[in-house]
């Protein structure tokens, strides 16, 4: 079955922001859009011709869709879980995907993915995985260390401890929010948290943007998340060729070629060590900024790869300072975001988005999915960009559905000194 126009119909997995703008390219590109998202209201709704209210990490009911509306592209590019859906289903129904469901499941499963590196010789930390609190209550690793479910979006329950008597309640913590109640622990490793975008074609690697990711530091139970990120990170050129290196090994050590690359690592002394990587474009303002900046268009190419066509470039190096920036809240009912269209006017910023919808739950969970909206500012220097950044979020207030403020202004502190 496809729309009465008989356009062919495309299947997109997730209704995030960025899949805004990866619906508004298929249907560019003359496809019928069939959004299938569990939210009732997910923030790409209304750019779709059809939105189902259904989970995307069902992969017998995305099978069972396709199969009904006879899909001709099943599609995700920027949520891990959803693209192993997006495989399994496409791999079902003969189409055409980036790489096999195996594959996908081997880059998506962070447990998988660490063993394959370390056994290619790629760096990354030590670690160890468990179903349980007794798999670690022995750990042999160096403290401090990083915990995680093994296969969660959005950084949830990802938090570094510094030593043992914290353990417990942190991976019984990760083991609950992992829905093969898995969790993983690894060492942490100090550096700078440098990652890209890249795209990998016939085994070499086209990097388009670096960022460095600025982690907040005054959080309670310390979650590993972020502010935002400057782009392009300032890194010498050594550590530019050993990126570029590296994520042509990963390509190499997980059969991938032609498709997308997002990878996160730690840089010390221009030394790379990988903290993970997706075949796939990153999430947030990624796709905005990379095309601001250097002109690439990263979901074109991410869609040209699940039709198995080879894409062609367009891209220079950035010539300024970009800084997107998250605004989080305290657990409520979301009202609205004040303060945005002045500092757009001014040109204070070059552009804001609310992730959120009024009257929308914003729980307590610190993670990417309690974000409610961002901005990014654009100049010459990083110091310019810090004193914008400064300047946006004493100027931006975040009021609840009773109009009473609940923005976290505090995970800021000592962010922006130059």
């Amino acid at each position: 079955m496809s729309d009465s126009s008989n356009k062919p119909v495309a299947l997109v997995l997730a209704g995030t922001f960025p899949h805004r703008e990866l619906i508004r390219n298929l249907r560019a590109r003359g496809y019928y859009v069939v959004l299938v998202d569990y939210l009732p209201e997910p923030p790409a709704k209304d750019c779709a011709d059809e939105h189902l209210q259904e989970s995307t990490l069902d992969q017998d009911v995305v099978l069972r869709i396709a199969r009904e509306r006879n899909a001709k592209l099943v599609i995700s590019t920027c949520v891990d879980q959803a693209n192993l859906i997006a495989c399994y289903v496409s791999e079902n129904l003969g189409l055409y995907a980036p790489y096999s469901s195996t594959d996908a499941e081997l880059v998506t499963d962070k447990i998988l993915m660490k063993r394959r590196m370390l056994e290619s010789g790629i760096k990354t930390s030590r670690f160890e995985r468990g179903t349980c609190w007794a798999d670690f209550e022995n750990v042999n690793l160096t403290y401090p260390l990083i915990v995680k479910p093994t296969d969660c979006n959005s950084s949830k329950g990802v938090i570094k401890v510094e030593d043992s008597s914290e353990l417990k309640s942190v991976v019984e913590n990760a083991l609950k929010l992992s829905r093969k109640k898995e969790a993983l622990v690894e060492e942490y490793v100090e550096g700078r948290e440098i990652g890209f975008d890249a795209y990998i074609k016939n085994g070499k690697a086209t990097i388009f943007l670096t960022r460095e990711r600025r982690k907040i530091v005054k959080l309670e139970k310390s979650e590993q998340q972020i502010y935002g990120s400057f782009w392009p990170a300032s890194v010498s050129d050594r550590v530019l060729q050993n990126l570029k290196m590296v994520a042509e090994q990963i390509a190499k050590a997980f059969d991938l070629d032609n498709t997308p690359l997002m990878l996160q690592s730690i840089v010390r002394d221009e030394e790379v060590s990988v903290i993970e990587f997706a075949p796939r474009i990153g999430g947030g303002e990624n796709y905005r900024i990379i095309k601001n900046a250097t002109g690439a268009d990263v979901i074109d190419y991410a869609i040209d790869s699940f039709l198995g066509k080879t894409p062609t470039f367009d891209h220079s190096a950035a010539v300024e300072v970009f800084a997107d920036n998250y605004l989080y809240v305290e657990p409520c009912c979301f009202g609205k975001i004040q303060g945005f269209a002045t500092l757009v006017e001014t040109q204070a910023i070059e552009y804001a988005e609310t992730y959120k919808k009024p009257s929308m739950l914003v729980g307590g969970e610190f993670s990417s999915n309690n974000r409610v909206g961002a901005f990014v500012v654009k100049a010459p220097t990083e110091n310019e960009v810090l004193a914008k950044l400064k300047h946006a979020v004493d100027a931006i207030d975040i009021l609840d559905a009773d109009g009473e403020s609940v923005m976290r202004k505090d995970i800021y502190a000592g962010s922006f000194d130059c």
